[in-house]
């Protein structure tokens, strides 16, 4: 074997490598701010509670809550070891109900009703005309809840990862 067969093997071997391999930039298409900020794009969700990606096998793996997670999504449920979320979702709401490593969750969002919940910690929110997510339907300029970019296409937003920013910023 001639000293430069294995370093032209490993360039061959580089080149070889699908584009997707390259992480490309993170750029948020949606954000979910109360206690914190969550914010995510087609396969990542970052925030100080939850840090996902959408791996190479179709899982999310990383950290959720203080935990490292390996879940498996389904259209009805977000399950792994500790996981167990129910989803449920037709035209008009969006509720996610279950646990996440003893903590329970419950979530109901629809065009103008928010309410979450996870473990003690509680917001229930509705929108105001000027489009504000307060505690009461009035006219308020303080926002309880914010969702901005693709988050706030309630209940049509991007699933797992808007609950995901839900969980981690609440």
């Amino acid at each position: 074997m001639r000293p430069t067969q294995p370093l032209a093997a490993l360039a061959a071997l580089a080149l070889a490598l699908p584009a997707a391999a390259e992480e490309l930039p993170f750029a948020s298409e949606g954000e979910v701010v109360f206690r914190g900020s969550a914010a995510y794009d087609a396969s990542r969700v970052r925030g100080p509670k939850v840090n996902l990606a959408l791996t190479r096998d179709g899982t999310w793996g990383g950290n959720l809550l203080d935990k490292d997670v390996v879940l498996d999504v389904k259209p009805d449920r977000i399950s792994g070891a500790g996981v167990n979320l129910v989803v449920s979702r037709d035209a008009g709401s969006l509720s996610v109900e279950g646990l996440v490593s003893g903590i329970r969750v419950r979530v109901k969002a629809t065009k103008d009703r928010f309410t979450g919940r996870v473990g003690d910690r509680q917001v229930e929110a509705v929108r105001g005309s000027n489009g504000i997510w307060s505690l009461s339907g009035g006219e308020s300029r303080t926002a309880v809840i914010r969702f901005k970019g693709s988050a706030d296409r309630l209940p049509d937003v991007p699933m797992p990862q808007w609950i995901f920013a839900v969980l981690g910023s609440i």
